[in-house]
């Protein structure tokens, strides 16, 4: 046969033989198995291996010979017997073809499949074993034999069940005892060390070429069996030192589960004392003092301890005394519960420390486990010459109290969020003063739900010279002892050039003001700013310099005059601002006009590309809006929403690629600023509060789909603090 190349690389011959296979596969569609192993045997004879006959020799009818022979290979003890049969010729003297064609192959695979459809079971597995004869070290010969013989075996044994006889599976049997003595019980024997011997002829040990979905089906079909080499360590070959940093991904639940899976991962995992320096524990139940104990002293390398869930550990005074002290070369611990009414309210240690008992701890980190302040106290105090590092979410009440008790001369980030439900805000009032000298070298800080305290002649806090991040949440407020004015000077310590990210998600006009524009004069801070009739005056090259500042976030309105000089050449210009969200409206304000001044341009339509001209940047990413189109102010048009001044502002910002939306009282004509939105060419993620459900909701989601934009609903309080400083 003659054999050119096609335009696609494959000979005529291969072409042709899968056109005479897919004619094929329509036939059994149809249930015309004739005619499809009619066309089956004529692709066999299109393959390069007949070496120009015109039809393929083929083993005459009767191949008891030929399954004779595969049986007693399979009794056999020698692993290779079947390898060394297929091999060989049949024990009748017929040479099978040996072929590498995948062709081939699949045509031979698809006559079995016919044979066995048809109901001819002994001539599908001859043929089966054929495949095996044609490439020994392909699995589709094994998992073909293998799935025949399940076949035959499952509908024996509904026949028996349903006591009604099979007549093509009970002359299957018998023709099988006769020819091969395989009675069913040895039927399945063979099945099993067939299949064993498949594992053996497709490794390694015969073949270096990739595997296929065949293996895969192999190695399940063992499993199912239950032999022994599908249990085999798949890892087994890898190096000692891989098989480590994959450990190293894993969570500590998996590690522990994978401590049963060997007794060489048991040796591995237990011995590495890397993999245990960091633990994760999601939900972990009460292990009892005794077990906790041996845990502790099994793994005294453990440096990071997290208990996601710590309602079900039972942690009471002696076991936290235990946890602490147990490990000694523990530097973080961070402790979480959804559940704190489920948790044991811990006074103190048990025992208490001696004075000479030190922690090493670098970060502590509590999130809605209610400790109370002198347990904080404590801990903070056993910690103080080396945390760096301490969160306080949801903690229970007054742990400003305990910082203010304890100096903490290494902490670089303080986070604290007190729950304000249930409480008065004079329970959570925050000293400034004395929170600056207990953390002088703090670098980050995040506050939420604490009323910041001043009195008239307060000192001024003196400290956080290396601050680069500051946070404050949506719950802050101000209680001065003072009316009719913003200008609270010595609140807070003054801003350095080192700033980078500063978040302002409270309302307070007054905090905003009173942080952004404090400065040092001498050895006094003071405000560049002067209080007059119709707004606020500045010292011109009084106010602070920023020019770092990679962040800056504000629900509040500030002065725009003021802001454009503290952010606009520093920072904006000189291509360090990267995230940028104002406010152009401020509701407290309005409501609350008798404590404080009015802010330059309030009462104004403040359109962003006239107002922030100064802010136009070609490396901002970020851009967001908060409070446009509040009634009576901002972006007010008639009855619709209009967005389209920030549109225009979007222009202005060559590097944009998200934006943050957050109008006050849009109403109707938000989904169609939405669209614009989406349609725009810059922008890629999109964040806002004013389409969450319904038919506007989807609309918006299928074109964001179609546009390849990330579509958010979020609200505008969060978020912030120091998840923030980590994401952007």
């Amino acid at each position: 046969m003659a054999e050119t190349s096609g335009s696609s690389g494959t000979t005529q011959s291969e072409q042709t033989i899968e056109n005479l296979l897919n004619k094929a596969r329509a036939s059994i569609s149809k249930k015309e198995i004739k005619e499809a192993i009619g066309d089956i045997l004529t692709a066999i004879d299109f393959c390069s291996c007949n070496k120009g006959n015109t039809k393929q020799v083929r083993h005459g009818k009767d191949k008891s010979c030929h399954l004779k022979q595969f049986v007693n290979g399979v009794r056999s003890k020698d692993l290779d017997a079947i390898y060394d049969v297929a091999n060989s010729p049949c024990s009748c003297g017929f040479a099978w073809p040996s072929c590498s064609s995948p062709k081939h192959l699949e045509a031979i695979d698809l006559l079995t499949e016919s044979l066995e459809t048809e109901g001819h079971y002994v001539s599908a597995i001859t043929t089966g074993l054929g495949i095996i004869r044609l490439r020994p070290i392909s699995a589709a010969g094994y998992c073909r034999v293998a799935k025949t013989i399940r076949l035959i075996l499952k509908l024996e044994k509904e026949g028996k069940k349903a006591k009604r006889v099979n007549p093509k599976v009970a002359r299957t049997l018998a023709t099988l005892e006769k020819d091969a003595g395989l009675t069913t019980a040895r039927l399945y024997i063979f099945m099993k060390k067939l299949v064993q011997a498949g594992l053996n002829n497709t490794s390694e040990k015969y073949r270096n070429d990739a595997h296929d979905e065949y293996d895969q089906i192999l190695m399940r079909m063992a499993h199912s069996l239950k032999l022994q080499d599908s249990l085999r360590d798949p890892a087994a070959k890898l190096p000692l030192e891989l098989l480590r940093q994959i450990f190293s991904h894993l969570d500590t639940s998996d590690v522990i589960r994978s401590l049963r899976v060997s007794k060489k991962w048991n040796r591995i995992i237990k011995h590495d004392t890397l993999l245990w320096e960091e633990v994760r524990l999601a939900q972990p139940h009460n292990p009892g003092n005794r077990v906790f104990a041996t845990w502790l002293r099994g793994h005294q390398g453990v440096k990071s301890l997290t208990i996601d869930e710590v309602s079900g550990f039972g942690l009471s005074a002696k076991r936290l005394y235990m946890l602490l002290f147990g490990l000694p070369n523990l530097q973080c611990l961070i402790i979480k519960t959804a559940a704190p009414h489920r948790c044991d309210t811990i006074q103190e240690l048990d025992p208490a420390p001696s004075p000479s008992q030190k922690l090493g701890l670098a970060q502590l980190s509590l999130d809605g486990y209610q400790a109370p302040v002198s347990l904080l106290v404590q801990l903070l105090d056993l910690s103080k010459d080396t945390l760096e590092v301490l969160d306080l979410v949801q903690t229970g009440s007054k742990p400003e109290r305990a910082i203010e008790a304890v100096r903490m001369p290494k902490l670089r980030s303080l986070w604290v969020d007190i729950d304000m439900a249930g409480t008065s805000t004079e329970e959570h009032v925050l000293r400034m003063p004395e929170i600056v000298a207990s953390t002088p070298n703090l670098e980050a800080f995040c506050l939420n739900g604490f009323q910041l305290e001043w009195t008239p002649g307060q000192p001024t806090p003196q400290g956080w010279r290396q601050l680069k991040h500051a946070s404050f949440g949506p719950a802050m407020g101000i209680e001065a002892h003072t009316q009719g004015t913003i200008l609270l000077p010595r609140i807070f310590p003054p801003m350095t050039e080192s700033m980078e990210k500063i978040e302002i998600m409270t309302m307070n006009p007054v905090i905003a003001h009173n942080y952004l524009f404090t400065v040092m004069d001498g050895a006094e801070a003071r405000h560049p700013l002067h209080s007059q009739e119709m707004g606020l005056e500045f010292d011109e090259g009084k106010l602070p310099k920023l020019p770092n500042v990679e962040l800056f976030r504000s629900r509040c309105a500030i002065d725009v005059g003021l802001l454009g000089r503290l952010l606009a050449v520093p920072a904006a210009r000189e291509g360090s601002l990267r995230v940028l969200e104002l406010a152009v409206e401020q509701r407290w304000a309005v409501r609350q006009r008798h404590l404080w001044c009015p802010v330059v341009g309030l009462e104004s339509i403040v359109v962003p590309a006239e107002a922030f001209v100064w802010m136009e940047s070609e490396k901002i990413e970020h851009l967001g809006l908060y409070f446009f189109n509040y009634a009576g102010f901002a972006f007010q048009y008639g009855q619709r929403f209009n967005g389209q001044p920030f549109l225009d502002w979007l222009d202005k910002f060559p590097a944009l690629n998200s934006v943050s939306v957050y109008p006050d009282w849009p109403g109707e004509g938000v989904m169609p600023f939405i669209g614009k939105l989406i349609l725009h060419p810059r922008v890629k993620k999109i964040f806002q509060d004013s389409l969450r459900t319904g038919y506007e909701w989807d609309e918006a989601c299928l074109l964001a789909v179609q546009r390849s934009v990330d579509l958010y609903h979020c609200d505008f309080n969060v978020p912030y603090g120091p998840s923030l400083f980590k994401n952007w």
